[in-house]
């Protein structure tokens, strides 16, 4: 009996020695299934997800690098502090890289468009477009803008390219435009405008100067109360609209809409949508600014989206069109004027 008894004591501690060693076997099961041990606190969480799809776990042989490649692969997620900073680093790297070299084409381009006093060769035809210039850079061509002009606008193309001819210019001739507005306050509004009109005429070799008369004479460079004469010529227009805005493209919403008048004008009315940088922000005195300071001027335009530029008949908004010009925008010109005559007639029809 005691045996029998004995014997069944023996089964008993056999059987709770069995379940004792399950116990353990399960609780170890489970912590490894967690991806660390029972210690508390122990659990890694990215451990458990780096585990998760790879075949191989629990394996010694497992490459201690697979937990950064499978959170990276599976997770897209940085394998470190170290690696998502390393990743930032490059992107801002490759963005500085866009600027420096959008900063360097514009730098470029303002020298292409813009030309400074002592760059010019004798080769370079000048012509004065001031108003009523009493001084001229010696050898220079002179022909007020305002006979461009007809009231608010340019004349048409064919008596354009003739009075260019009769002051002895051709299409091919490389031409330096310079001269000031003095009744819009000075500054290259004058120049600019008529840079913009050569350039719708096709005429390719064309730039301003970077200065004026004055500028010219302070570097004691001779000027002369009057204006050089060219024989006659035959001037052929290579005209393009592709600097010049109209309603049914800016009211299309394709472009971005510059209202280059001043901010007073700009709160009593615009074009809608428009966005308001006025002429006088891309000047520094009588100047255009230079590229970097351009770039700040224009941080709210988006530069893969083409740019009209409007001031009340076009004129001194050609400042502004300019600088996007300088800046290597698709920038066209366009006047508030036509914009409200084409609301007017707009409204006409709808009240018919």
């Amino acid at each position: 009996m005691f045996l029998l008894e004995g014997k069944k004591c023996v089964i008993c501690w056999t059987l709770l020695a069995i379940i004792a060693l399950s116990q353990s076997a399960y609780a170890g099961g489970e912590c490894a299934s967690l991806g660390g041990g029972c210690d508390e606190g122990s659990w890694d969480p990215m451990a458990k997800l780096d585990e998760i799809g790879n075949v191989s776990a629990g394996q010694e042989q497992i490459s201690a690098k697979w937990p950064e490649k499978s959170r990276e692969m599976r997770w897209n997620m940085p394998s470190s502090i170290q690696d998502s900073q390393a990743k930032e680093v490059i992107e801002d790297d490759e963005e500085k890289s866009k600027s420096d070299i959008s900063t360097l084409q514009s730098t470029n381009s303002f020298h292409e468009i813009m030309v400074e006093i002592d760059e010019i060769t004798n080769s370079d035809i000048l012509l004065d477009v001031s108003e009523s210039a009493k001084e001229h850079i010696s050898g220079s061509l002179a022909i007020p803008y305002q006979e461009f002009m007809q009231g608010d606008s340019l004349k048409s193309v064919p008596e354009i390219a003739e009075i260019l001819g009769n002051a002895g210019i051709t299409q091919d001739d490389p031409l330096v435009i310079y001269g000031e507005c003095l009744p819009c306050g000075g500054g290259p509004s004058a120049s600019a405008y008529v840079y913009w009109m050569m350039k719708s005429l096709g005429h390719e070799n064309v730039r301003v100067l970077n200065g004026y008369v004055q500028d010219w004479k302070d570097k004691g460079l001779p000027v002369s109360s009057s204006a050089a004469v060219r024989p006659a010529a035959k001037y052929t227009p290579q005209f393009t609209d592709q600097f010049i805005g109209d309603y049914g493209y800016v009211k299309s919403g394709r472009p971005q809409v510059v209202d280059a008048r001043t901010v007073q004008e700009y709160g009593s009315g615009s074009i809608p949508g428009a966005i308001s940088i006025p002429y006088e922000s891309v000047l520094d005195g009588d100047k255009i600014r230079n590229v970097n300071e351009l770039k700040k001027r224009f941080s709210i335009l988006n530069k893969e989206q083409p740019v009209v530029a409007f001031t009340n008949t076009g004129f001194k908004g050609s400042v502004v069109w300019l600088a996007l010009e300088i800046m290597g925008y698709d920038a066209k010109l366009y006047s508030y004027q036509d914009w409200m005559a084409n609301q007017l007639t707009e409204k006409k029809s709808s009240d018919i």
